[in-house]
């Protein structure tokens, strides 16, 4: 509880219950990719009860604290990730999960330019994955 609400103050949010409860299941699973649903799932099973909404709401914000990377998928599903390493991921459709893909092992060898006057910021691939 203690690191949390450390982490907590880093990044300037009050730690709430709530927001205590959520950072210390998601720094005790080190790297890994939620979604507001699969992380509800994950605290009840750990007898931890908060809201979808408010489960949602804090990962938001904790993404945008940068201590979550978030990365949206095929349906506008948006998943969070605790590695915030530069990588991109596979979705598996039929599993409904994420798995990371070392940012090395894609070549980007030719690239598009990017328009007059802009820089590419980031590149985030997600390749979707399935059953042959």
């Amino acid at each position: 509880m203690k690191k949390a609400k450390e982490i907590l103050k880093k990044l300037k949010l009050r730690p709430t219950l709530q927001r205590v409860a959520i950072t210390e299941i998601l720094l005790r699973k080190k790297e890994v990719h939620v979604t507001a649903y699969s992380l509800e799932k994950l605290m009840v099973k750990n007898k931890i009860f908060i809201s979808r909404a408010t489960i949602y709401n804090n990962l938001n914000e904790l993404s945008n604290r940068g201590f979550l990377k978030k990365v949206m998928v095929k349906n506008d599903k948006m998943w969070f990730d605790t590695n915030l390493s530069k990588h991109h991921h596979f979705y598996d459709e039929e599993e409904d999960e994420l798995v990371d893909i070392q940012e090395k092992a894609i070549n980007f060898s030719k690239f598009p330019k990017a328009p007059n006057g802009k820089i590419i910021k980031s590149v985030d691939i997600i390749i979707n994955i399935k059953k042959d």
